[in-house]
């Protein structure tokens, strides 16, 4: 087997100016990022149950137990235990006042619907995370390209499950 050549010594030194990254910078920084991306999808999945984004209709019936069209919003109690911690966004297994069902639950139940049918599934947090990773990928991509934060907000992909910009 031949011998590769022996590389001189100048070939691995950094050049002149160079500051070696540490690694918990970079786990810092990763973290952050990761925190923006997650505070971004919960804000987002915020506003689409407020504007009922995906058009989830509900039953005559309980529009007018519930007084409102909005599936997802009795009291906004359960979006208001919407939360991020870290990277997760999850929803807060607290009681609720209306209802048996813990805030938690509640959303499981509203996200994949019931057993008989009777509520249908309305993936909120699913569609969200299907339109929002590639705002999220973009967020990545342009840090790694950069090496800054983009505090602001990615764009809005509006076209519900395409990937393609207005």
């Amino acid at each position: 087997m031949a011998r590769l050549p022996r590389l001189p010594k100048s070939m691995f030194r950094p050049p002149p100016g160079f500051k070696k990254p540490k690694v918990e910078d970079f786990r810092s920084d990763m973290q952050r990022v990761g925190e923006e991306i997650a505070e971004q999808f919960k804000e987002q999945v915020i506003e689409n149950i407020e504007t009922n984004y995906y058009g989830f209709e509900l039953a005559q019936s309980t529009i007018e137990r519930k007084g409102s069209d909005v599936p997802w919003i009795n009291s906004h109690e359960l979006v208001d235990s919407i939360y991020r911690e870290g990277t997760i966004v999850s929803v807060e297994d607290t009681p609720r006042e209306d209802s048996k069902l813990t805030n938690l639950q509640l959303a499981i139940v509203q996200e994949y619907g019931t057993k008989d049918r009777h509520i249908p599934p309305r993936p909120i947090f699913r569609n969200t995370f299907r339109d929002f990773e590639s705002d999220a990928k973009d967020k990545m991509l342009s840090f790694f390209k950069t090496g800054k934060f983009d505090s602001k907000h990615g764009s809005r992909n509006n076209n519900k499950g395409t990937s393609e910009e207005e």
